[in-house]
């Protein structure tokens, strides 16, 4: 079934379930946007703060969702060169092995010619990596407090570029998909009734 994917063996076995609708989101996101930007991004829960964890995922799509329009719509206003974004996602939920700490390991798909980077990181930044933190703590209801930043972690080369008119784009697929297979490791899920261990847009 996933012959022709390129993924991290280290990491079986996997989650076949997840491993697909892992793809659909990828091919989906490329099938509306030729130029399609991958953002890597772990999201953590706080110390020693009681947080509502029911939805917490779909609170945060949802607040970073209307940044993205807000921000279309702004641009719009001001007369400047701007282009939609239809946000897809895909995100995993683990605990740690150590602390056994619930965190979330995402990936964010947007229209490459909306965002061509993370941009600025400063409180009043409104680059994407500014729009996810805002979304972030505003789904953890807390402050946006440089003391909660670190609750949003961007690991090393967090950003794929997909152009399915390049001919590096199966690399890039390539990369994104041994990346991603760490998403569906049956290792250190936590499954439960209570809690979703994966989600995904479904469209």
């Amino acid at each position: 079934m996933f012959d022709n994917i390129c993924l991290d063996r280290r990491h079986a076995p996997f989650n076949t379930t997840y491993l697909q609708r892992i793809l659909r989101v990828i091919n989906n996101a490329t099938a509306e946007y030729a130029r399609t930007m991958a953002v890597r991004v772990d999201l953590r829960l706080p110390d020693n703060v009681l947080i509502n964890r029911q939805g917490l995922i779909s609170r945060f799509i949802e607040s970073l969702d209307a940044k993205i329009t807000a921000r279309y719509r702004s641009k719009l206003k001001q007369g400047k060169r701007t282009y939609p974004c239809h946000l897809r996602d895909a995100w995993v939920r683990e605990m740690g092995e150590i602390n056994q700490k619930s965190h979330y390991h995402m990936v964010l798909f947007v229209n490459n010619d909306t965002f061509n980077g993370l941009g600025s990181y400063k409180e009043d930044g409104t680059g994407l990596a500014s729009l996810i933190r805002e979304a972030w703590l505003s789904a953890l209801q807390l402050s946006n407090l440089p003391g909660h930043w670190a609750l949003t972690h961007f690991p090393d080369n967090p950003l794929y570029y997909l152009d399915i008119n390049s001919p590096s784009y199966r690399v890039i697929y390539d990369q994104l998909t041994f990346r991603l297979s760490y998403f569906a490791k049956q290792r250190t899920k936590d499954y439960n009734r209570e809690e979703r261990s994966f989600g995904c847009s479904q469209s």
